[in-house]
């Protein structure tokens, strides 16, 4: 084995950095046949990866409902004075709301918006169906309000107005 002075590729045979890495952790820990017990952790970590993959997916999104719900009231706190003087101090709070939500949409669900031309510039009914959470609701105002700079009014079902904040 190599001492603390010489590296893994020295010698007369060169060995990979993974079992190089083993080989270390034998002689720190003193347990023999790590790579072993390596090899059963990567296996259950592997198992284990679609329940993760499944319950961090929600976390993000309701992560994301509280930090936007945190971030308006500090920047309304922060521009009480301002909008006894001003109607358009909401303005950089819903851009950068959308900007969060489009990106999240479009990140993590491939999230894209056709046939925006179609929408009338006056008023219209944009009839969609929502799963379990309100959430495509939100990436359709966001993406509508990036595109056309239009806001768009909501009925829905008592469930959404639930949602906190």
């Amino acid at each position: 084995m190599t001492s603390g002075n010489e590296s893994c590729t020295a010698g007369p045979t060169s060995m990979s950095y993974l079992t190089c890495l083993t080989y270390i952790l034998e002689e720190w820990t003193g347990v023999e046949d790590i790579g072993d017990y390596l090899s059963y952790a990567f296996y259950i970590l592997w198992v284990l990866f679609p329940l993760v993959v499944v319950f961090v997916l929600p976390g993000v999104i309701v992560i994301l409902f509280y930090v936007s719900i945190l971030w308006l009231h500090i920047y309304k706190r922060k521009n009480e004075i301002k909008e006894a003087y001003s109607h358009d101090v909401w303005i950089a709070a819903r851009e950068m709301l959308a900007t969060i939500w489009d990106g999240h949409g479009r990140i993590w669900h491939g999230y894209e918006l056709h046939g925006v031309e179609n929408i009338p510039q006056g008023p219209g009914l944009v009839v969609f169906y929502h799963g379990a959470t309100p959430v495509d609701y939100i990436y359709f105002t966001a993406r509508l309000h990036i595109m056309k700079k239009r806001r768009c009014s909501v009925v829905a079902d008592h469930f959404v107005f639930r949602v906190p904040g």
